[in-house]
């Protein structure tokens, strides 16, 4: 090898050393920044704050968890700050605006009514900001930026008719009737895809009825469902909107059967157990009462640390502690990929596609798998109402994928 050509190939091995460690160091040296923000857009204030107010103490002692056991990620803590919507879509868009205004602006973004997050998808997709939201279809779909913190409501109530034809006794085919709010959450159960699933099952629909989500009477649609000779009613509804529905049947002496989505957690059971007794709910929440669960024990360590009581044991509650453990765990994923320097909403996003039966603090928690096409998790539990006391009856177990056509 003549001299020059030594010279040139010395060079170039010198060059190549110090271009790979220029990105070596510009990985490993970016600035952290000083605290990791995760935002909350929700009803604080208006017909929904009774559960969702329940997400600030949960957000305090979930990040408690994570920045002390678990190191925040990398070192850098984790709070959750939240902001009150009074269940009004301008002004979701407003908090939204101001959000993306920070510098650094929040990792995540949790969006805890229906509505709210439909109007806020297109702009998480637009600024690249992953959403943790609730799980109606058009919130989350088409995919790019938005995530459902539980199985989406047509997913639910495949799970339950899964669950009901599985155990159903009787020689004649179960008959069932929809009786839901009028609103964005109530209707997400009333697709084309829900009636055919049913119909594929054995399952007659014989009614479809709303009521308002201020309504405090539903007789006129019980009689109406009870003519129909139904079996079982399904409501996509949440809190008093439940307890209206087993109030009636209740009043009615009717044998007709209560199931309902995750609105039916601890919360609504407490408002009247005599009148839900019975009724059964799909969710994904963790059982507060499930003893060897070293999940739920570590969570129930950090509740009782911070004086929790009785009344905070809520879906919102639970939805705290996967919404921060979930967005920890992607971005702590993407920093280990692409260090502090290319750290942002694309790279987390990357990490949330591949997240694969991820469980949270421990068994007792839900596992949560996403894909490039599917942005709901699947697994849920079927819960029942037993002698004041929310009970799971299942082990977890996938539900159905009952998204429409266009978005699989």
């Amino acid at each position: 090898m003549s001299d020059l050509r030594k010279i040139e190939t010395m060079l170039l091995v010198l060059f190549l050393a110090i271009f790979l460690s220029l990105g070596m160091a510009s990985k490993g040296s970016a600035e952290k920044p000083d605290v990791i923000t995760l935002g909350l857009i929700t009803d604080l204030s208006g017909p929904y704050a009774p559960s969702h107010s329940k997400f600030i103490g949960a957000s305090e002692d979930v990040c408690d968890y994570v920045n002390n056991e678990l190191g925040g990620v990398d070192g850098v803590p984790i709070e959750v700050k939240s902001v009150d919507t009074g269940n009004k879509v301008d002004m979701a868009v407003y908090h939204y605006m101001k959000f993306r205004e920070m510098k650094p602006k929040p990792f995540f973004i949790m969006l805890g009514v229906s509505g709210e997050a439909e109007a806020l998808r297109p702009r998480l997709a637009e600024d690249e900001i992953p959403g943790f939201v609730v799980t109606s279809d058009p919130c989350i779909y088409p995919a790019a930026y938005s995530f459902g913190a539980y199985p989406s409501y047509p997913d639910q109530f495949g799970g339950f008719i899964d669950w009901m034809t599985e155990t159903w006794s009787k020689k004649e085919p179960p008959r069932l009737a929809f009786l839901t709010w009028d609103t964005t959450f109530g209707r997400a159960v009333l697709t084309d895809e829900c009636y055919k699933y049913a119909k594929a099952k054995g399952v007659e629909i014989v009614a479809t009825e709303l009521y308002g989500i201020k309504d405090l009477d539903v007789t006129t649609q019980l009689v109406r469902i009870r003519a129909k000779k139904a079996d079982w009613i399904f409501s996509n509804t949440a809190f008093q909107g439940t307890v209206i529905v087993a109030k009636g049947l209740k009043e009615m002496m009717s044998d007709i059967k209560l199931a309902a989505g995750i609105g039916l957690d601890r919360s609504t059971m407490r408002i009247d157990p005599v009148s839900l007794e019975g009724a059964v709910a799909m969710s994904n929440a963790f059982e507060y009462s499930v003893t060897g669960e070293p999940g739920v024990a570590k969570m129930m360590e950090y509740f009782n640390k911070h004086n929790r009581s009785e009344t905070d044991q809520a879906l919102m509650y639970c939805l705290a502690w996967y919404y921060v453990s979930v967005a920890r765990e992607s971005i702590n994923r993407a920093v280990q990929e692409v260090g502090w320097d290319r750290i942002g909403g694309p790279a987390i996003k990357d990490q949330l596609v591949k997240m694969k039966d991820f469980v949270a603090v421990g068994k007792g928690f839900a596992p949560f798998s996403y894909t490039e096409k599917r942005r709901a998790p699947s697994a849920l539990r079927i819960h029942q109402i037993r002698k004041k006391k929310y009970v799971p009856i299942t082990d977890w177990r996938d539900a159905p994928d009952l998204r429409p056509a266009e978005y699989k």
